[in-house]
């Protein structure tokens, strides 16, 4: 399958009013094609879809939002709301609402996959297809970094403080990006960088170590995710970075094992699989749509 050229798609830089809240979404493809909904992750934005949402919208109506405290979405103060996954969840249902989706296929990544669970275990009628990118809900797939800004979380010393801090500067922003790649020269420089400036706001850090430390509320509903989609048995397909150390490739196989009839790819790349692997991971969607849906989208 070859995709037409990218700059023949226009994508469109979009904001919309929220529970009060200035949400900023990029949006391509027309209205009457089935709905995909891009979430990003930490540190991301949905600046990380920027090279596969012109591919995608050839065949979907493409919809990515940036969360509050990311991208280029309004930063409410703390005070008005509270930075935690539950939250983020009601606020992207109610941003569906308020786009009148009550469709759609899901890209779950990173914080994306249990922000976007919550709203499927309330919604299932919502799903379309899933498509799970190193976005983990089993133990089993938490790598050691995640299990050691836990540790920190807990150790209450100036020492893990200052080790907590270095997780959300500029070194380990790219990290994320470049471990685990095939080649560096592959990774945009623009894409950690931007992360990093975004991430400089004032009191967004603040914010991003609140939500890491509301992380444990995931691993706890881990098990209910889980149960859901084996009852559910959603259209998913997985596509999985398989050298990545936060979402080891264990979570993508017990994806497989529980969800039937899902399709399971490896790519031999890290974290922000997109990066160095966004066509393959473009077609693949396209062509897992057509064979379950037994209809071309154009």
């Amino acid at each position: 399958m070859s995709f037409v050229s990218q700059y023949s798609i226009r994508v469109s830089y979009n904001y919309i009013l929220v529970d009060s809240i200035r949400i900023a979404y990029r949006e391509a493809g027309v209205g009457n094609k089935p709905v995909l909904l891009l979430l990003h992750g930490f540190p991301s934005s949905s600046h990380m879809f920027r090279n596969v949402i012109p591919n995608l919208a050839r065949n979907f109506h493409v919809i990515a939002p940036d969360l509050p405290g990311f991208g280029f979405s309004e930063i409410p103060s703390p005070y008005s709301f509270k930075y935690c996954f539950e939250n983020y969840s009601e606020l992207l249902n109610n941003f569906l609402n308020e786009l009148k989706i009550s469709r759609a296929s899901f890209y779950l990544f990173d914080y994306g996959a249990p922000i976007l669970m919550r709203i499927i275990v309330k919604r299932p009628e919502m799903v379309e297809m899933l498509i799970f990118q190193n976005g983990n809900i089993y133990a089993e797939g938490v790598g050691d970094v995640l299990k050691d800004i836990s540790k920190l979380f807990y150790d209450d010393s100036f020492e893990s403080f200052f080790k907590l801090k270095r997780y959300f500067e500029f070194d380990y922003t790219k990290w994320e990006y470049v471990n685990g790649v095939q080649d560096v020269k592959n990774i945009a420089v623009e894409s950690y960088t931007l992360d990093q400036f975004l991430m400089d706001r004032e009191g967004v850090k603040n914010i991003q170590m609140e939500l890491k430390s509301d992380y444990k509320s995931n691993v706890e509903l881990y098990p209910l995710w889980q149960q859901h989609l084996k009852s559910l048995k959603p259209v998913t397909l997985i596509v999985w970075g398989e050298n990545d150390e936060i979402f080891k490739k264990q979570g993508a196989l017990l994806l497989k094992e529980d969800i039937e009839d899902s399709r399971l790819l490896f790519y031999p790349t890290g974290h922000f699989a997109l990066e160095e692997f966004g066509d393959s991971i473009s077609e693949e969607i396209v062509e897992f749509w057509n064979a379950n849906f037994n209809k071309t989208v154009q």
